[in-house]
């Protein structure tokens, strides 16, 4: 008899126990370190990429990230609700008060603000200056055919039809560079509006979450005009403005452009950080630019988690090296390269990891 229920039994308990095992396993390998990042639209296009791209030579770690804007970013990481902020403009006096540790600002790639609309019929690139754009969002300018704008693009019969102003709802990295743009070319902006992430708006006929939300209300109002990333524009088929820079050459947007402006940019007194580089000297120059950064504590002792802490700097670590190889497929201009080197310093300085940890995080630059 006992045999017999050894027979029966035997196999359901190894069945039982191998289940178990594998059960295990597989709860081992599915684990993962889960690294939440939030902030800027302006650069969500290239952090997708980087996602999958870091998350296929990365298994174990998966990137979550929220494009919220960079007034977003920048209260998440203020408030440590994400690992890892993310703004196109860096942090005012102000901001950086309310943190409760030191914060770096990592610039990542640089890109331009292109200006968009909607013209039924026009397949052109139209040429616009700044003071001609400052003029439309001061409400200056209400009609397409406006003499000033017509003058400018003499070879072309513009459209009789209202100017349909488009412009961020959401505090945005993407509306500081714009307003920076507005505030150094035009003197009527700097003392009505100024600069800013979140600014007063003189007309309104439509305003967007995000770049994409832009793109979306300007594709909604024929006569739309809109400020936004270049990416956002190129994927929502939008045509965009030949901008007037500082040496009176119309320029369209570019990696070139966007390389030409940074290079003629002088950085800060005692940094490598160029704080702003609109309207910038040089032919070749875009004149609506700016960097985008990654916010990350210095000390991520916070965390209590060094599996994390390790993980951070390792996809830090990538955006530097693999990452900027990405950045020209998507339109977006890598760092140069002594600036990039500088980054990476910044992310060597990052502390809170045991020296066995962090030295098995530290790869190879490939670049």
């Amino acid at each position: 008899m006992a045999r017999l229920l050894e027979r029966l039994f035997f196999p359901l308990v190894m069945v039982s126990f191998v289940a178990l095992l594998l059960t295990g396993v597989s709860a081992h390998l599915e684990h993962k370190i889960v690294i939440q990042w939030a902030g800027a639209t302006f650069p969500a296009p290239l952090y997708a990429r980087w996602t999958a791209f870091f998350e296929r030579e990365h298994p174990n770690i998966a990137l979550e990230y929220h494009p919220i804007g960079s007034g977003g970013g920048i209260k998440s990481i203020t408030g440590r609700k994400s690992l890892i902020g993310a703004s196109d403009a860096l942090l005012n006096e102000a901001e950086l008060k309310a943190l409760p540790g030191e914060l770096l600002q990592i610039p990542m790639v640089l890109g331009p603000v292109v200006i968009a609309y909607n013209l039924p019929g026009y397949d052109q690139n139209i040429t616009m200056t700044g003071d001609v754009i400052s003029d439309i969002y001061l409400h200056k300018i209400d009609r397409w055919n406006n003499p000033r704008l017509q003058a400018l693009n003499p070879d072309i019969t513009l459209p009789d039809i209202p100017v349909r102003v488009t412009h961020r709802k959401d505090s945005s990295g993407t509306t500081f560079i714009f307003t920076d743009y507005l505030t150094t070319v035009s003197p009527a902006w700097k003392k009505s509006v100024g600069r800013g992430k979140k600014v007063f708006w003189p007309v309104s006929h439509g305003a967007g979450e995000g770049n994409d939300g832009v793109a979306q209300q300007i594709l909604l109002q024929p006569g739309g005009i809109g400020y936004l990333e270049y990416k956002y524009a190129e994927n929502a088929g939008l045509k965009y403005a030949r901008v007037v820079n500082r040496e009176g050459k119309p320029v369209l947007p570019s990696i070139e452009g966007v390389q030409a402006a940074e290079k003629n940019t002088p950085p800060g007194p005692g940094t490598i950080l160029k704080k702003s580089i609109v309207n910038a000297p040089g032919e070749l120059s875009y004149p609506i630019a700016g960097f985008t950064y990654l916010l990350v504590y210095r000390d991520l002792s916070y965390l209590n988690d060094q599996e994390t802490a390790v993980a951070m700097k390792e996809f830090l670590q990538w955006t530097l090296t693999s990452g900027q190889e990405e950045a020209a497929k998507l339109n977006y201009t890598p760092l140069p390269e002594k600036m990039r080197q500088n980054a990476l310093e910044l992310v060597q300085s990052i502390t809170g990891i045991d020296r066995h940890a962090s030295n098995k995080s530290d790869g190879p630059d490939r670049g």
